[in-house]
C-alpha cells in the first residue's frame, strides 16, 4: 500500500509541490530534518523541570533554549547583542561599521540589514562567555604571527592587529577580498592576503600550511581555523610545522562535522599539545563543542 509521501509525489503536479515547498513545506522539512523540534521540546522540559536536571553547561544550554528558543548563540550574554545599535557608514560604495574604533568593511553588494545582522552575530560570537570565542585574551597573541584561516570579513584579525607581528589572511571567497584590503589598509605592512583554500594537498587553488610556511618562520605562531568542515584536512596539511615548530597556539572550530571535536582534539593530543574546549555548546543539528584551543610550549 502506498504511503502518503508516495501518493503526494504521484498525484500532485510539480508546480503545486514547488509552490507548497516555497510557502511552508520547505521550512517544515528543515525543522524536522534539523532536529529543531526535538531540541525545542527537550529545552522546554529541562526549563520547566529545571531542578530535576544537573547544573552544568550542557543542561544550562537547554535551559536557555527552553526560555528563549532554539538559536545558534545559546548563552545569556548573547541576548544583549540582539538589539545592538549598529550604524552602517559608507566609503564611496563600500559599507563599513566602526568596530573597536576601527573601520570594518563589508562587500558593496551586501544589504544594510544583512550587515547589521551579521555584525550583531559576530559580536556575540566573540563575547567572553561565547562558546565560539577564539582566545581568552587578545594579548595572548602579542608578538605572534597569526594565520587566520577562513578570514571572511576579518574581525578576529582586526581585534588582534595591534598585538600581532604579522597576519596571513587566508580567504578564497572573492566577495571579501576588496573589503579586507580596505579594512587592513592602515596596517598593510603587516598583512598578506592569501586567496587559496587550505587543505592537505597542494593544487592550483589550494595549499597546505606546510608548503606555505616552507622557508618562513614556523615558531611563535597562532593558527585560527574556521573553514566550514575542512579543518581536519587543513590540520593534516600542517602536521610538519605543528610537530616541529615551537610556541605555537591554536583555535580551531570543531562543530562543522559530527566527529570534529573528537578527531581534532585527538590530533593535537598526539602531537603533545595542551588543549581545552571553550565553555558551553552551540545549538546545531546536535549540541556541539565549538572551539578547541591550546598551545605547544616553547622548548
Amino acid at each position: 500500500m502506498m504511503n502518503i509521501t508516495m501518493l503526494y509525489r504521484k498525484y500532485c503536479p510539480d508546480s503545486f509541490r514547488a509552490k507548497m515547498y516555497s510557502l511552508f513545506l520547505g521550512k517544515l522539512l528543515w525543522l524536522y530534518r534539523s532536529n529543531y523540534c526535538e531540541r525545542w521540546l527537550k529545552g522546554k522540559c529541562v526549563y520547566a523541570f529545571s531542578g530535576l536536571f544537573p547544573r552544568n553547561e550542557y543542561y544550562d544550554t537547554y535551559r536557555f533554549i527552553g526560555k528563549h528558543g532554539v538559536v545558534f548563540h545559546s548563552f545569556e550574554a548573547s541576548l544583549k547583542y540582539k538589539q545592538l545599535a549598529v550604524q552602517v557608514l559608507y566609503d564611496l560604495d563600500f559599507p563599513y561599521v566602526i568596530h573597536g574604533g576601527k573601520k570594518l568593511y563589508f562587500p558593496p553588494q551586501m544589504p544594510e540589514s544583512e550587515i547589521i545582522h551579521m555584525y550583531r552575530s559576530l559580536s556575540a560570537e566573540q563575547d567572553m562567555e561565547s562558546p565560539h570565542r577564539y582566545v581568552k585574551s587578545y594579548a595572548e597573541l602579542q608578538g605572534k604571527v597569526l594565520l587566520d584561516i577562513g578570514a571572511a570579513e576579518g574581525i578576529f584579525a582586526l581585534d588582534t592587529i595591534e598585538y600581532v607581528e604579522k597576519v596571513y589572511l587566508f580567504e578564497c571567497e572573492e566577495k571579501w577580498i576588496q573589503s579586507l584590503e580596505k579594512t587592513f589598509a592602515p596596517w598593510k605592512q603587516k598583512i598578506e592576503i592569501v586567496e587559496k583554500y587550505v587543505g592537505d594537498i597542494d593544487r592550483d587553488q589550494s595549499i597546505t600550511l606546510d608548503s606555505f610556511l616552507s622557508g618562513k618562520e614556523t615558531d611563535n605562531l597562532h593558527i585560527k581555523m574556521d573553514i566550514e568542515g575542512a579543518e581536519q584536512s587543513a590540520l593534516r596539511g600542517a602536521k610538519t610545522i605543528l610537530a616541529n615548530g615551537n610556541d605555537i597556539s591554536f583555535s580551531v572550530c570543531t562543530y562543522h562535522k559530527k566527529e570534529d571535536a573528537k578527531e581534532i582534539s585527538h590530533f593535537f593530543h598526539s602531537l603533545g599539545y595542551a588543549y581545552e574546549f571553550t565553555q558551553g555548546y552551540l545549538c546545531l543539528l546536535s549540541m556541539a563543542k565549538a572551539i578547541c584551543r591550546g598551545h605547544k610550549p616553547s622548548l
